[in-house]
């Protein structure tokens, strides 16, 4: 998902198409990672709002050097864990699915093998396993396997030193495999 560095360039230099451009493209993914953290539709839409004015605010910060995407993510990500934090909103669900629609729906809905289905299954036991994890380690977890950020950046993102992140993570791979292993043997 990369936008054309031209029109980045006109953003820089305000020019307020450019800018529509740049948010009607990214506009699913923000919607979308924001709802991850916030887990609803109206809350999401003004993170949103929040994000747009930060980043035109901040477009001149962004250094051409670098992929724009990264950018973006990060300047979203900061903006959904602050408003966490600000009103210590709890659930952050990993699906990046159709959020109108529950996971039951889509099961039905999809005409899939039984691997599909099996699939699908244990993906809804991990995230269930993952949501009961403590804070602290769930919120590890989604930045570093679900947002794909590095060690430095989830150290950054929750302010807390690179070693605190190493052993975090190592602590929550280790409580999963641990649930995960007693619930496939239960089942």
């Amino acid at each position: 998902m990369n936008i054309d560095k031209s029109i980045i360039q006109r953003c820089k230099k305000n020019d307020k198409n450019a800018f529509a451009e740049l948010l009607k493209f990214y506009q699913n993914y923000l919607f979308k990672l924001c709802f991850s953290y916030v887990q609803s539709e109206q809350h999401a839409l003004d993170l949103m709002q929040e994000i747009y004015i930060k980043l035109f605010k901040n477009i001149s910060k962004y250094d051409d050097k670098y992929p724009f995407h990264p950018w973006i993510r990060r300047v979203a990500v900061n903006t959904c864990i602050n408003e966490k934090r600000k009103h210590n909103i709890v659930c952050i669900p990993l699906d990046s699915g159709d959020h109108d629609i529950g996971i039951e729906e889509q099961l039905a809905a999809v005409e899939d093998t039984q691997q599909e289905v099996e699939k699908r299954e244990m993906a809804l036991i991990i995230k269930q396993h993952i949501d009961s994890l403590p804070e602290k380690l769930r919120m590890a977890v989604i930045l570093r396997y679900y947002e794909d950020l590095s060690y430095e950046e989830i150290s950054e993102i929750m302010n807390i030193p690179l070693g605190t992140v190493k052993t975090d993570l190592y602590r929550a791979k280790n409580a999963l495999k641990d649930r995960l292993y007693n619930t496939v043997n239960i089942h």
